[in-house]
């Protein structure tokens, strides 16, 4: 499936609204579209610091679970591969950078 930019969103969802509402004009509808992909863009972004939160707090709880002493030391190997990767999906999102 192709990927669509978010200003590529924004902009057919203003074209759609224009079509339902002729008076709102070229100008209203470049004015809409700018401001539906700000607020794509924000909420992009929003989600991606959360998913990014979400790993770091996977990352620690799994690093604890590790140094724990009581740990099996199965159970230690499986926590550091668990911890790794989810500082890899955390470095991989924030790579991702601004939408």
């Amino acid at each position: 499936m192709e990927e669509l930019s978010l200003a590529a969103i924004a902009a057919m969802t203003a074209r759609d609204v224009l079509r339902a509402h002729p008076g709102l004009g070229a100008s209203g509808a470049e004015d809409l579209a700018h401001r539906l992909e700000t607020a794509l863009r924000t909420a992009v972004r929003q989600e991606r610091l959360a998913c990014v939160a979400e790993c770091e707090r996977r990352k620690a709880l799994w690093t604890g679970t590790e140094e724990r002493s009581a740990t099996p030391p199965s159970l230690r190997t499986e926590a550091r591969f668990r911890a790794n990767e989810a500082a890899v999906l955390a470095d991989a999102l924030r790579a991702r950078g601004t939408p």
